[in-house]
């Protein structure tokens, strides 16, 4: 029998297309400090971060869901008020794409979370232990290719990678390996958007949010700017790491990306 499937979407701010599909959940990150309060649920009541949103990200939400959210299905997916897991779209000579822009309309975000997409979840669940995106270049830039290390460093703050990976081999020896294997790879997926079952959620992010809130202690906490959301931006990579370590079997699709507000 194939598992039952929730989504959520995550919103931080007002935008202009909201999914209509039953199968889809809103929910506004971060609302318990935020100027605007979205008429949907959020992530501020029971156990929850959400006032550390800023730094989080889209996590404020995913740890939200797995404290408090009703578990009556069997899996459930994070996506983004302007990225979802879509069915697998091509580019010339059928090579499967990463990702595909879509312009910010209703009517094309209700084309795409249709009964079918919500059928291709079920299947690849059925067979699979995660759903994410097709990994695409960590960086490429000017025909150079980064590896996930160096990509990291030339994007973000590298001391603040180094000492994510030192906490993980600290809590976690068994990932030492691990860690040199994901540093040298060329390609992941990104934004922290996942499809799976209730169990692998479990286990992901108490290993997850273990590892951030140490990490928390140890790093300079940017005060504003494209940095503040640090631990968005080390989950990405700790989530391919966890993916990598563990052997799940995962299934890619393409992220469908809604990318201006026109």
């Amino acid at each position: 029998m194939n598992p039952s499937v929730q989504l959520y979407s995550v919103y931080y701010k007002p935008f202009p297309i909201y999914p209509k599909a039953a199968y889809v959940t809103c929910i506004q990150a971060g609302k318990g400090t935020a100027k605007i309060k979205m008429d949907i649920p959020g992530d501020d009541t029971g156990d929850n971060i959400s006032s550390m949103n800023d730094l989080y990200s889209e996590l404020t939400a995913a740890y939200w869901i797995i404290k408090n959210a009703a578990r009556n299905t069997d899996a459930f997916g994070l996506c983004h008020y302007r990225r979802y897991l879509i069915q697998t779209r091509h580019k010339l000579l059928f090579k499967k794409r990463s990702k595909f822009p879509f312009r910010t309309k209703q009517e094309q975000l209700d084309k795409l979370l249709t009964p079918a997409l919500y059928k291709a979840y079920q299947q690849l669940l059925s067979t699979h232990d995660v759903i994410v995106q097709r990994p695409t270049w960590a960086r490429k830039e000017k025909g150079i290719i980064n590896n996930i290390r160096d990509a990291y460093t030339a994007d973000h703050i590298k001391e603040d990678y180094d000492i994510t990976m030192q906490v993980v081999s600290e809590k976690y020896p068994e990932y030492i390996s691990s860690i040199e294997q994901l540093d040298q790879q060329v390609k992941m997926f990104y934004n922290n958007v996942m499809i799976a079952r209730w169990q692998v959620w479990d286990g992901y992010l108490s290993w997850l949010f273990d590892i951030l809130f140490e990490v928390q202690k140890r790093i300079e906490l940017p005060k504003q700017g494209y940095q503040t959301r640090v631990f968005g931006f080390l989950a990405e990579r700790l989530h391919n790491l966890y993916v990598l370590h563990n052997k799940l079997n995962a299934a890619y699709l393409t992220l469908g990306l809604f990318e201006d507000q026109l």
